[in-house]
């Protein structure tokens, strides 16, 4: 199997694994649906800053478990970098504010890296993304800090890390 054609299927692959609680969840367009995330809003985008550093966004499929993505740019492998990840809210910190909850969140997903420069490879791996983030009560905005080990898997097996701080508005 030709590495384009693997890359292809594993992206496929989390696309319908991510979307499935989603589509088990039924329409929630009813007036009675649920609202999850900062001050009940489900859709957040904003800025990630670290390796990588580029655009992130997240939605709430549940009051607890989310999805979440970032499209950036890394500058320790020279790198166009996609990553995908599914969260789950562990607990929230019990820091007594009527300001903010600090969720703990841990997760799983996937990182795939489009090198830049004379031997273009494509990497491929899984990640376990953990973090805290600070989520306003009274507006729809919340910062995180995050750091996900992982392991590349192709071209060749090796250790990965990404990590850093974000913001996202959510609407």
């Amino acid at each position: 199997m030709k590495k384009n054609e693997f890359v292809v299927i594993v992206l496929a692959l989390m696309m319908m694994a991510i979307s499935l609680p989603a589509m088990a969840k039924g329409d929630s367009s009813s007036k009675n649906a649920a609202a999850y995330g900062p001050e009940s809003k489900r859709i957040g985008a904003g800025i990630y800053l670290g390796e990588p550093i580029g655009f992130t966004v997240k939605g709430y499929v549940t009051e607890k478990f989310a999805i979440d993505g970032i499209a950036a740019w890394g500058f320790r492998d020279k790198a166009f970098t996609v990553i995908g990840d599914v969260t789950y809210d562990c607990l929230d910190i019990p820091i007594d504010s009527d300001v903010a909850t600090f969720p703990f969140y841990a997760g799983a997903g996937a990182k795939v890296e489009f090198k830049a420069g004379p031997n273009d490879d494509t990497m491929v791996g899984v990640r376990i993304p953990v973090g805290v983030a600070a989520q306003w009560r009274n507006y729809p905005i919340e910062m995180f800090v995050e750091l996900a080990p992982g392991v590349g898997v192709v071209p060749s097996t090796r250790f990965d890390i990404t990590g850093g701080i974000g913001a996202r508005f959510y609407f």
